[in-house]
């Protein structure tokens, strides 16, 4: 027994000393056929002649060194820093090896995806007359925001890399602000069935690129090269504030801050704002600042991110569209959080059911904005409302710093052409978004 100790012993320690001092040995790659190298620093689309080779995510892996490790098996999890590649051994361990102990098993796997094949796929996926206002879209933007959002650039973890969302047991699925996200990740299954080789991560993100611009939005350049986490070991921690005594997620909080309550007199100030919204106002600062987003950024990605589809109260609590066409590229946001007058309701106000607006009525405990509300309730004088605005929205409105990125997106006319400030200012800090995180993104041929 003793002498089975010593050799494990041994055994692990000589594992540990390889890891840290063979990423700094030169890198040659022992090819499972003759003639077939991995040219150091090659990418994927940079792979050019036909006797190249580049080991991709889901390629069955054997290695033949270090000698304590020599004949393992495992499958590539996704490149990482430098010549190595992430490994998953079929004992559910993941290394980083060096490629001079990596050999290809089977039939390598195509160096280049099509990823333009792979964006006709999933433009067919975009309009389904059964989800929501006929469209996916909507679904697909928040999927990629909320999958990018949990970036902090002091400890440089989360972010659009990993998608952890996937697993239903992590933190990231079981975020409430992610509800209803699982729609999405299932509805995509069958395009990542198709192109294995592309990383959820990487497939989360085009689909959002390819939605926007189906919908008239502005066309975001994509660069492929995000690494999908293992397991759900991988989500960010819950370091965000504290709320009823424990650390939040990353994300933002819709009501963040405010004083509690549904009594109008009681929480509204003579302008009808919330008490402690600029708390709420510090907050979301706190979340994008943290993400490294200055407020003009902030305030792209609300108008132009909450342009599009509609809250769901069985998933958020709140309930309706920011706009009235939820499917299609405007500054319709900004103009009519400027234009419009809008008041809060709860789940209590079922005078909105009395008008035809009970789509607007959030679910119990929660406090959203409606818009062209009659003066009295039950009463009328002005149009029915049809949209609704989270607490976090009208904070746009009621900081001056905020508001006044907002007044100018508001007369901004948007159009198609991307370079009017909204669209420009949107698909910058869109791209920005669902690029945090990432350490291995390439420039590939790509049509637009």
């Amino acid at each position: 027994m003793a002498r089975r100790s010593a050799l494990l012993s041994a055994g692990v320690l000589g594992v540990v000393a390889w890891l840290l001092t063979s990423i700094f040995q030169p890198q040659t790659f022992v090819a499972p056929r003759p003639n077939v190298v991995l040219r150091r620093g090659q990418t994927a689309c940079r792979a050019t002649g036909t006797k190249e080779l580049l080991f991709q995510p889901g390629q069955r892996v054997t290695l033949n060194g270090p000698p304590a490790m020599a004949g393992s098996q495992g499958v590539v999890v996704g490149p990482v820093l430098g010549n190595a590649f992430a490994i998953q051994f079929d004992n559910g361990s993941i290394f980083h090896i060096d490629l001079q102990n990596i050999e290809g098993s089977g039939t390598p796997p195509a160096a280049k995806i099509d990823y333009n094949a792979v964006r006709a796929d999933l433009k067919h996926l975009m309009d389904d007359p059964n989800w929501d206002d006929g469209s996916y879209g909507p679904l697909l933007i928040r999927l990629a925001w909320h999958s990018s959002g949990t970036y902090s650039k002091y400890t440089n973890t989360g972010g659009s890399e990993g998608a952890a969302m996937r697993f239903v047991h992590g933190t990231e699925s079981k975020d409430p602000e992610n509800a209803g996200l699982d729609h999405a990740i299932n509805y995509l299954q069958p395009i990542k069935d198709k192109y294995p080789l592309m990383s959820y991560s990487d497939m989360w993100i085009l689909a959002a690129y390819v939605a926007i611009e189906h919908m008239g939005g502005p066309s975001i350049e994509f660069k492929p090269g995000r690494v999908d986490t293992p397991s759900q070991n991988g989500c960010p921690e819950w370091d965000g504030p504290v709320i009823d005594g424990k650390a939040s997620s990353r994300l933002p909080h819709a009501e963040y801050g405010l004083v509690e309550g549904f009594d109008r007199d009681k929480v509204l100030d003579s302008e009808g704002r919330i008490l402690g919204w600029e708390n709420l106002a510090q907050h979301m600062r706190d979340v994008f600042y943290r993400m490294g987003f200055n407020d003009r950024e902030i305030v792209a990605l609300m108008t132009g991110g909450h342009l599009w589809g509609r809250c769901h109260p069985e998933h958020s609590g709140y309930a309706g569209p920011w706009v009235e066409e939820m499917t299609k590229w405007s500054n319709e946001y900004a103009a009519d959080m400027i234009e419009d007058p809008w008041r809060m309701v709860s789940h209590s106000d079922t005078w909105l059911d009395s008008i035809g607006a009970q789509e607007l009525r959030p679910a119990p405990g929660k406090r959203q904005y409606v818009n062209k509300f009659p003066p009295a309730e039950g009463g009328s004088g002005l149009d029915d409302p049809n949209q609704m605005m989270l607490v976090a929205d009208m904070v746009l409105l009621w900081d001056p710093v905020f508001r006044q990125t907002l007044e100018e997106y508001a007369v901004d006319d948007t159009g198609s052409d991307d370079n009017h400030a909204l669209r420009r200012d949107f698909a910058a800090a869109y791209k920005k978004l669902t690029e945090l995180g990432t350490r291995t993104l390439t420039a590939c041929p790509f049509a637009h």
